[in-house]
């Protein structure tokens, strides 16, 4: 049997590694990627943004990244090298060679992820925020080298607005200080100053008598510190007698913002040869070609940023040099708004993390955006959801509301990171309308809301001979909670029984007894574990059911007699077929009993119906014939099938002449002690008993073969039997008082015809067969 539980095990283990490696094999890739991961706007192409490991037995995993928002082509594609272990690969996500972080630009992707491995894929979204480093202001290239050169008519009002400097902050957010760091000559140090970001001086000039250039350093910096230089060269022009004439005084023009630099607005030409042109008031936004009078702008025209550029009056002097002539005009320039400027929102992108239980209706987050553009204000919401949220949120003007159960417990949303995602559209009113995206990330949290679920089955059976230690079933439940298996069990009644706390296995501790207790009732408890997203076991619930074990029945007790020995005393005329004594027998199982005389001498005399010994055949005490004993000790075999148990007769038997019937007087029976045989039981298993009990056939039949041919060779060679002729049986007559044998002169022969005997019996001494009257006890030798 040990040979037979060892092969089971080793099938078992077998199968056991079969199933772990086939799961191994068909495994989700594994990797966490963080929340968020920050990178400095000035890092250089290349650089490493945020790395990562995944885990699959797949040899060739691949990796992208799926998508990123706002859409960009910063990040190169992900470099995938083999992990320091087994089964894992190192993933780095880097700058590409031509990037270009700004964070006054874009402050926050979202990027997704995705690794595909065993024709499974996963993916999840990571935030990468760009943190602002500050950066120096930039000034006009004219203004910075070589430097800005003004020509300012003597004539002009004090004070004279000389150059508007043009500068940028590229951080946006600082605002720029100016300074006048040198003067050229020193001595016109108070003559300059800068008001509204415009060199202005605030003395008169002459031609004439005071000097007649100027050169003016000056500083633009942020409140950091850094800063950019520049230069302004002033000359001084001399006003001159008989003004010159235009072709068109006083224009009207309109130009649309955004156009660039150099856009053309108008022209002005004076009567004369040798004209020059130059502006009056030095307007910031527009240059004067000096020889042909062509009016262009000069930078791109923004109202979103200047409202004030939308009418600007030009004054233009043309003037000839050497006749110290000169004239002027106007030129009003009106500058017409373009939808230019998408909303601008706050926040730009939201990542919130509620719990599961959120209520519908609840107010997540409120934008608030607003539009550049001095026109095209109004700014609408739209809902853009995906698969996952779809009807989960709703918009009420700029309040993003639930609208729906945010379900954690979700194989589809855990494998989205437990995300709901949406975008919000913001659009302006104007023609084509221009749009923002706001990314909205909603991170679900779990909450424990549900009871562990018990599944059937309730009940398992389970025979009473099974070994302590091995498993009788596996009990099962569900939680609604994910993950739905994080269940442990354990058993708070019953002992006869230990659980398995993870897979709730059933295992045996004790002996079972079918016929003590047929019914184990076990109370199972199921408690839920990690439901909440932080682990608290006074959060945690408990199911309980109710386990019933049937204990089945096995064929493991031997039959009991009681007594397991009888003695009786008989006549020799006693009939055949007469009961002798029933068996008192029972089993503890349950099952049918049988009963077999062993004793061979016995079978001749006696026989057995059931759980009766009767007599078989009349005995003979003739001591010239058959003798039989006085005294037979009948060995009689109770069994179940499996066990039996030997029950002892005694029976004495009176030789009596009389053909009178007789009757049987049982003596009380002797105290003894009950001797049971544990016969040993085999199980085999199926196979086995079909071979052998073939291969026993086949032997068997051999054997008879055999037999057969050494009886015939035997009846060939044996001489011929001769028959008895003498009488076998006399009448004798016996004195049972002193138990001897009387002088044979007593001794009467009675001859004896064929049709005085009724029955027909064989010798158990000599083999032979006789006749005998049941009446009369007469015998002969057939």
């Amino acid at each position: 049997m040990s040979w037979i539980i060892c092969t089971k095990v080793m099938l078992f283990l077998l199968y056991m590694h079969v199933k772990v490696k086939l799961t191994s094999a068909q495994s989700n890739p594994v990797f966490n990627l963080p929340t968020s991961v920050n990178i400095s706007e000035n890092s250089l192409p290349g650089s490493l943004v945020f790395g990562f490991v995944v885990e699959t037995n797949d040899s060739n995993p691949q990796v992208w990244i799926q998508r990123v928002n706002p859409p960009t082509t910063v990040f190169a594609s992900p470099i995938l090298r083999p992990g320091s272990t087994v089964d894992t690969y190192q993933v780095e996500i880097r700058l590409s060679s031509n990037a270009s972080l700004d964070f006054e630009m874009t402050a926050v992707y979202f990027l997704t992820i995705l690794v595909e491995a065993n024709n499974q894929s996963v993916e999840q979204t990571i935030v990468v925020q760009v943190l602002n480093v500050n950066e120096p202001p930039n000034c006009d290239s004219v203004f910075e080298n070589p430097g800005a050169t003004v020509s300012v008519p003597e004539d002009l009002p004090v004070p004279v607005q000389i150059y508007f400097i043009r500068a940028s902050d590229p951080d946006r957010g600082d605002a720029l200080k100016y300074t006048i760091t040198e003067v050229q000559p020193p001595s016109a140090n108070t003559r300059f100053t800068i008001i509204d970001k415009t060199l202005t001086c605030t003395q008169g000039f002459d031609y004439q008598n005071g000097q007649k250039s100027f050169i003016v350093a000056i500083t633009v910096s942020d409140q950091h510190g850094a800063s950019c230089n520049g230069s302004v060269s002033i000359l001084v022009l001399p006003v001159l007698d008989r003004p010159l004439n235009f072709t068109n005084p006083n224009q009207s023009v309109s130009i649309t913002e955004e156009g660039g630099p150099n856009v053309f607005v108008a022209v002005v030409t004076a009567v004369g040869s040798n004209v020059l042109y130059e502006f009056v008031d030095n307007p910031r936004a527009y240059q004067i070609d000096r020889a042909t009078g062509i009016i262009r702008t000069s930078y791109n025209l923004d109202l979103d940023v200047d409202d004030s550029l939308k009418l600007t009056i030009l004054k233009i002097r043309a003037f000839i040099p050497t006749a110290h002539r000169s004239g002027t005009t106007v030129v009003y320039v009106s500058v017409l708004d373009v939808n230019d400027i998408p909303p601008v929102c706050a926040p730009p992108n939201v990542m919130l993390q509620i719990p599961e239980t959120t209520p519908i209706n609840t107010d997540l987050v409120t934008f608030q955006c607003k539009d550049a553009d001095i026109s095209n204000t109004t700014v609408t919401f739209k809902l853009q959801p995906n698969a996952n949220s779809l009807f989960s949120f709703r918009l009420a003007g700029g309040q993003l509301i639930v609208n729906n159960t945010l379900d954690y417990d979700n194989a589809q949303i855990a494998a989205n990171n437990f995300q709901y995602t949406t975008t919000i559209i913001a659009s302006d009113n104007g023609i084509p309308p221009l749009t923002t995206e706001i990314q909205v990330i909603v991170v679900v949290t779990p909450v424990n809301e549900g009871d562990p679920q018990f599944l059937p089955p309730f009940f398992f059976n389970v025979r009473e001979d099974t070994v302590p230690g091995a498993g009788v079933g596996i009990v099962k439940a569900t939680d609604p909670d994910w993950e739905f298996n994080a269940i442990s069990f354990s058993i708070t009644s019953g002992n006869e029984f230990f659980i398995d706390p993870m897979t709730g296995e059933l295992y045996l501790r004790t002996k079972l007894d079918y016929e003590t207790q047929r019914t184990i009732l076990l109370n199972v408890q199921a408690v839920d574990l990690n439901q909440d997203i932080e682990p608290d076991p006074a959060k945690q619930r408990t199911s309980n059911q109710v386990i019933t074990i049937n204990v089945t029945n096995v064929n493991d007790n031997p039959p009991v007699c009681d007594p397991a020995m009888y003695e009786f005393t008989i006549y020799s005329t006693l009939k055949s077929n007469m009961l002798i004594v029933s068996f008192s027998c029972t089993d503890a199982d349950g099952n049918g009993l049988t009963a077999t005389i062993v004793t061979g001498s016995a079978t001749d005399r006696f026989s057995i119906l059931g759980m009766t010994l009767y007599s078989k055949n009349t005995f003979s005490y003739n001591p010239d014939g058959v003798f039989d004993p006085t005294t037979f000790e009948i060995l009689v075999q109770v069994s179940d099938g499996k066990y039996s148990t030997k029950v002892v007769v005694i029976v004495h038997v009176v030789p009596w002449v009389t053909t009178a019937p007789t009757t049987t007087t049982p003596k009380p029976t002797k105290s003894s002690q009950v001797v049971t045989l544990l016969e040993t039981y085999w199980d085999p298993e199926v196979w086995y008993v079909v071979v052998l009990t073939v291969t026993g056939a086949l032997v068997l039949i051999g054997l008879g073969l055999l037999i057969l041919k050494i009886l015939q060779w035997c009846s060939v060679c044996r001489p011929p039997v001769q028959e008895m002729t003498q009488l076998l049986i006399q009448k004798t007559s016996v004195d049972f008082r002193d138990n001897a044998q009387k002088p044979a002169a007593d001794v009467q022969e009675v001859p004896a015809t064929p049709s005085d005997f009724d029955g027909k019996a064989r010798d158990p001494v000599t083999g032979k067969y006789y006749l005998f009257n049941s009446q009369t006890g007469q015998r002969r030798w057939n």
